[in-house]
């Protein structure tokens, strides 16, 4: 466990001083002192830190006694809640767009609730802008997912031409109604097979026909349109109309021969610039969970919207490059 009296990163030490430059006024309110506005600086440094140092407010709080530990926690609700009533500062690039997409999962007294991430990166530049999060109860859907793209600024709407998912239902119909060229993650797709693949090898049955199926489906992913892509499809077709090992994999393979034009959208339309994963977006969640586990911050929805938010608003872009074919120069 980090020491919290260990020698802390010049970034803490200036949160901290921030974060107690406020003063407590007569009747019990806190507020900052004339001309001082802490709550950018205590919030930036103190994301940072959290999510990279591994400091909690406890840590931050300990070599300081001149608040109580829920004065000093209330201080921090106040610079968050004050800097999120602020217009989004994130700046949405120019030109058209692709929208990257992916859920957050949550779990709160037995209800789920998902985190939808956003971001919109330029079809022909390499760096994704997230968006303000939006968290919902209930499962990841469609008719939720509207709602997260309807939440996009118009003018940014109305821009993008591409969108990159996971294969969810009602994703097709999503990227329809909006006539957008709709790319599915790679990543996602090869994971369910990877997880079986990877547990039952050779050792059990239909373990060398799962091998055939997931370096078959890597190739149909990669192969430009030719002889050999039509003897992989092919060979894929004849597949699924056995056993495939287990019930999931042919599950698996029967929706991609459908779904495969939607996992070859780079191919049809390379001047998009289309990724092939939502990988950008996935790193965020990393970071979002890494936060809330180091600042032990989002014990409820209203709490992890907060610093969810905060945190992208901070750290709002990311580097999205596509394939070799696709990235635009």
């Amino acid at each position: 466990m980090r020491n919290p009296h260990a020698a802390q990163p010049e970034c803490v030490a200036l949160a901290l001083d921030v974060v107690n430059a406020w003063s407590v006024e007569r009747h019990g309110q806190f507020g900052p002192r004339s001309g001082v506005v802490p709550s950018t600086e205590a919030l930036q440094l103190f994301c940072i830190a959290s999510s990279s140092k591994g400091y909690t407010l406890g840590q931050l709080f300990s070599h300081r006694t001149t608040v109580a530990l829920p004065a000093y926690r209330y201080r921090f609700r106040q610079a968050l809640q004050r800097w999120l009533a602020r217009p989004q500062p994130q700046k949405i690039p120019g030109g058209p767009l692709v929208l990257l997409t992916d859920g957050l999962w949550f779990e709160f007294e037995g209800i789920p609730w998902v985190l939808y991430l956003v971001a919109l990166k330029p079809c022909r530049g390499h760096q994704a802008t997230f968006l303000d999060p939006l968290l919902l109860p209930g499962r990841e859907g469609a008719s939720r997912w509207q709602q997260a793209v309807e939440a996009i600024p118009s003018p940014a709407r109305k821009r993008v031409r591409a969108i990159v998912a996971d294969n969810l239902p009602g994703i097709e119909k999503i990227a329809h109604q909006h006539r957008w060229v709709l790319q599915l993650c790679h990543f996602h797709l090869l994971l369910k097979l990877q997880a079986p693949r990877r547990r039952v090898r050779y050792a059990l049955r239909g373990g060398a026909v799962r091998e055939e199926i997931y370096q078959s489906i890597r190739n149909a992913l990669l192969l430009p349109n030719g002889r050999r892509l039509a003897q992989t499809l092919e060979r894929l077709k004849r597949l699924s109309r056995g056993d495939c090992g287990t019930l999931r994999i042919k599950t698996v393979l029967c929706q991609f021969l459908v779904d495969l034009p939607f996992y070859r959208s780079y191919l049809a339309h390379p001047d998009l610039g289309l990724p092939l994963t939502t990988n950008a977006v996935e790193s965020m969640c990393r970071l979002l969970r890494e936060m809330l586990r180091s600042s032990r911050a989002g014990s409820n929805p209203n709490s992890l919207l907060l610093w969810a938010t905060a945190l992208i608003r901070l750290r709002p872009t990311v580097t999205c490059n596509g394939p070799p074919i696709n990235r635009n120069s």
